[in-house]
């Protein structure tokens, strides 16, 4: 099997602001990252990639010499709270670097959820974007069917779906679910691994999971090759692997290239994005 692009997600590294991202990921074979350029939770760690910006500049000088890209720019919270027109600097930041997409959760009613991704896919559109909406177990938006039924109602054809593997299992999801999911409505992939058996039931222990204790690609029980060939073909592959402890203090070279590593071995053990799609 070719070697697969793969991608670098920042849950794990948000010490490091994006140029230093683009070094460490370049370093440890990535071929592109992921922007927290919006922090997930109040007071967590955002990078604004503001044009013009020293981090913007400093970012595309490092792009330029690695030959990395952004992928990605996250994360917008949709809910009724949601000024969307206050991402638009954020949007068009990512835009000028060469980012595809916009990662969204959502945690409201249905509605308001679909309302303000519409809202945010419009913005998106002006720069040829697409928005992935992640679904989280600790979220409204729990599960892909919660998601691909929002995209829907949405109505709008730059919305997907992005498949976290952690996400996907402690949700109820399944390979099956996903291999069912109109390839078009999906985006991208991110990889990790986990104990079949969750660490609780609350949504505050599935969080702290989910930010604090995943395991590399192949040192749990998720079935990360299924998954991976349930996807379209030419989906979009990344690592989002936050260590738990003693690793987590390790460096990040070290971490790095260990998460780089894992991935690439569960994409060289699969048949391939798409293989277990069948011929629909």
């Amino acid at each position: 099997m070719p070697t697969h692009p793969l991608g670098l997600a920042p849950l794990g590294f948000l010490d490091l602001a994006p140029p230093a991202l683009v070094t460490l990921a370049a370093g440890a074979g990535f071929t592109a990252i992921t922007v927290r350029a919006r922090a997930a939770v109040p007071g967590g760690p955002q990078y604004p990639l503001d044009a013009g910006g020293s981090v913007a500049r400093e970012t595309a000088r490092r792009l330029e010499a690695t030959g990395l890209r952004i992928a990605q720019v996250e994360l917008i919270g949709l809910d009724r709270h949601t000024d969307v027109e206050s991402c638009r600097a954020m949007v068009a930041g990512g835009a000028a670097l060469g980012a595809g997409s916009v990662v969204v959760s959502g945690d409201d009613d249905p509605a308001v959820v679909a309302e303000r991704l519409s809202e945010v896919c419009a913005l998106a559109a002006e720069h040829g974007m697409a928005v992935e909406l992640e679904f989280m177990p600790f979220r409204r938006v729990r599960t892909i069917g919660d998601a691909l039924a929002i995209i829907e109602m949405a109505g709008a054809t730059n919305a997907r779906v992005m498949v976290d593997a952690l996400h996907l299992h402690r949700s109820g999801g399944t390979v099956e679910a996903v291999r069912r999911a109109p390839a078009s409505r999906l985006g991208s992939l991110q990889l990790c691994d986990a104990p079949r058996a969750a660490p609780g039931t609350t949504d505050a222990a599935l969080a702290a999971e989910a930010r604090e204790r995943r395991l590399l690609p192949g040192a749990g029980e998720l079935p990360l090759v299924e998954l991976v060939e349930a996807m379209p073909p030419g989906s979009a592959v990344a690592a989002e692997v936050p260590l738990p402890p003693p690793d987590a203090d390790r460096a990040p070279e070290w971490r790095a290239s260990a998460v780089a590593g894992a991935c690439r071995t569960i994409l060289a053990a699969s048949r391939g994005l798409g293989a277990g799609r069948g011929s629909s």
